[in-house]
């Protein structure tokens, strides 16, 4: 049987092997698709093999405009649609870090569902930067700056039972959190909206289609397993 994760991490780890100066790997994909968690597999991966080289995550939602931008424009309610992304910081963050410079992004809270005030995090254009988010593919300006880039594929049905988790998992974690704050009833009926009139429109509208950027399309199973993996190597 085909061992998909294996197949996968020897490919990764083969492609920053022959790198030439910085690595940079996109990792795009719906909303819970799973995409942090494949870059910290892959993450852990690279360091085991090579212990002296630098491996960080960067998610792009640090790119987000802050809700209090998105609601002065009027795009409260299409967060995470390409045009609520600052796309030009994420182009010269991506520029820095290929160029070897060290680079800043801003801070994103899902607690919180905002941008932190104030807070940078500062990434070396070094060893293997691996940047995921859903609008990872969606410009030119980013694709070029990858050197393997990934799309993780799910059902959409298996990826709304991920991210009611998600958020069902933050109110357990965190009972002062944005959405622990809310009516029980009123935030289930939001996060059903939030599905089917955001994320699930933004997947079929804005984020499917970056799929055909890919290099490596990596599709996931209901438990979350990697069941299939398909090389588009030829961009």
């Amino acid at each position: 049987m085909r061992d998909v994760e294996a197949e996968l991490k020897s490919l990764v780890a083969a492609r920053a092997a022959a790198r030439n100066g910085p690595f940079l790997i996109g990792i795009a994909g719906g909303v819970a698709a799973g995409k942090s968690t494949l870059a910290k597999t892959l993450a852990e991966t690279l360091e085991a093999s090579d212990p002296e080289l630098p491996v960080e995550i960067v998610a792009t939602d640090g790119f987000l405009k802050p809700n209090a931008a998105l609601e002065a424009a009027g795009l409260g309610m299409k967060k995470g649609f390409p045009e609520t992304y600052d796309s030009e910081a994420l182009h010269r963050f991506l520029d820095d870090l290929a160029a070897g410079r060290k680079a800043e992004t801003p801070v994103y809270s899902h607690v919180t569902y905002d941008i932190v005030p104030g807070d940078r995090r500062a990434v070396e254009g070094a060893g293997v930067v691996i940047v995921e988010g859903i609008n990872v593919l969606q410009t030119p300006q980013a694709r070029s700056r990858f050197g393997l880039s990934l799309y993780v594929d799910a059902d959409p049905s298996h990826a709304k039972a991920w991210y009611l988790a998600r958020l069902h998992g933050i109110i357990a974690d965190d009972p002062n959190s944005f959405f622990a704050r809310l009516d029980p009833v009123q935030r289930d009926a939001m996060f059903e909206a939030a599905w089917t009139h955001l994320n699930l429109v933004n997947l079929v509208d804005h984020i499917a289609p970056t799929m055909a950027y890919a290099d490596v399309v990596v599709r996931k199973g209901a438990d979350h397993a990697l069941i299939g993996l398909v090389r588009q190597m030829s961009h």
